[in-house]
């Protein structure tokens, strides 16, 4: 089970694929935010609900945000620029409102599969209400670095248990794919699994060898909707020319290079190319803080610029800088010449390429999904 954001589903495909060749039946069940996702990564599935249109409800907020009075939005309990503590009055209300919408559907689709374990995203509150109901162990994946995971499932069960009979009973086992160093010291230890990266299929840009040495930026499809373009061109202009660093590949969605009305001298578009089918070829990767790219280029060892455009996207920048791996820019801080000097700081540093070929193999050191499907099995049977 997975909350409606794509994202939050493909660091589970490489489980489901290992529980998929040891012969288990695994089933999706999602809104249809994730269903071409789920159907890409050749996993079966059932939609429940309607669209949840993650970015339009952004979108909505921020206009609101921006008509509504300073005090009013601290009121409400915005959250600091740079992180601080979450609007959790705000996040219940909002995880109700999507209970209202999923939670029968998902009871009424789990009930007619009857399946023996549950294994969901941390945002999918749905998964412990069905596993309750059904009466079978359910399993969390964390996705990345989750500094307010613990206090997200205390807030989340007071807010939702209400509404089942069984109420949100804990998960059987908490899977991280984060290596030891990286995830955030405040949250509790999960069991470590290995970050096998998983971005989607395409095809590797040829050749290949065009792309040695170059700096990668990688925005993600929310970041740039969400008003990421500016931040897109202003962060090309930053690694481009007399003193920038060298070649720029840009991964981004199909239509991205004409929004920005053509690329500059030294600026390569690979336009839906995952990113696993070229990042051995780059030595820098600049992005947004989104748990996917943050992870998948801390599996090829490669440091990170990081430069978030909410809240929540903080908190790798954070836990990257902290590890030497990387450079966290905050709002305010994401100018050109920010941007061009926190990139060739880390190119020039050779203690931030060693510490991210440390988290590399610290990633690749922790159990693959494969490893954990016996476990998962016993887990089923209980």
């Amino acid at each position: 089970m997975t909350s409606p954001v794509p994202t939050h589903l493909t660091p589970m495909v490489p489980l489901a694929w290992a529980l998929r060749a040891a012969g288990h039946e695994v089933l999706v069940l999602c809104q249809p935010d994730v269903a071409a996702t789920a159907r890409g990564a050749g996993l079966n599935l059932t939609v429940v609900g309607d669209m949840y249109d993650d970015i339009g409800r952004r979108r909505a907020g921020a206009a609101e945000k921006r008509r509504a009075p300073r005090a009013e939005a601290e009121e409400r309990g915005k959250p600091a620029a740079g992180g601080g503590a979450p609007p959790w009055q705000m996040f219940a209300a909002r995880w109700r409102e999507r209970m209202d919408q999923v939670l029968a559907p998902a009871l009424a689709a789990a009930r007619a599969w009857r399946p023996d374990l549950i294994v969901a995203d941390p945002l999918e509150f749905a998964a412990p209400l069905v596993a309750g109901e059904l009466g079978v162990p359910f399993v969390y994946h964390r996705w990345g670095v989750d500094a307010h995971g613990d206090e997200r499932w205390r807030r989340a069960r007071e807010a939702l248990a209400p509404l089942t009979v069984a109420g949100m009973p804990d998960p059987a086992l908490v899977l991280d794919p984060c290596p030891p160093g990286l995830q955030a010291p405040e949250v509790s230890t999960g069991a470590g699994i290995r970050f096998v990266p998983y971005n989607g299929s395409g095809s590797r840009p040829v050749p290949r060898g065009r792309y040695a040495g170059a700096v990668c930026v990688s925005f993600g499809t929310r970041a740039l909707a969400l008003g990421g373009a500016e931040l897109l061109r202003r962060t090309l202009r930053a690694l481009t020319g007399p003193d920038a660093p060298g070649l720029v590949v840009v991964a981004a969605p199909a239509g991205v290079r004409d929004g920005l009305g053509g690329a500059a001298d030294g600026v390569v578009f690979l336009e839906d190319v995952p990113l696993t089918l070229f990042l051995d070829r780059c030595v820098l990767v600049v992005h947004h803080g989104g748990a996917g790219t943050a992870l998948t280029s801390t599996a090829f060892g490669l440091p990170q610029v990081v430069l978030p455009q909410a809240p929540y996207l903080v908190e790798h920048g954070e836990r990257l800088a902290a590890t030497g791996a990387g450079a966290l820019l905050r709002e305010g801080e994401q100018e050109e010449h920010h941007i061009r000097t926190a990139a060739t700081t880390l190119l020039d540093t050779p203690e931030a390429t060693r510490a991210a070929r440390e988290l590399a193999a610290a990633s690749a050191a922790q159990p693959a999904p494969s490893a954990w499907v016996a476990l998962l099995e016993q887990i089923a049977t209980r």
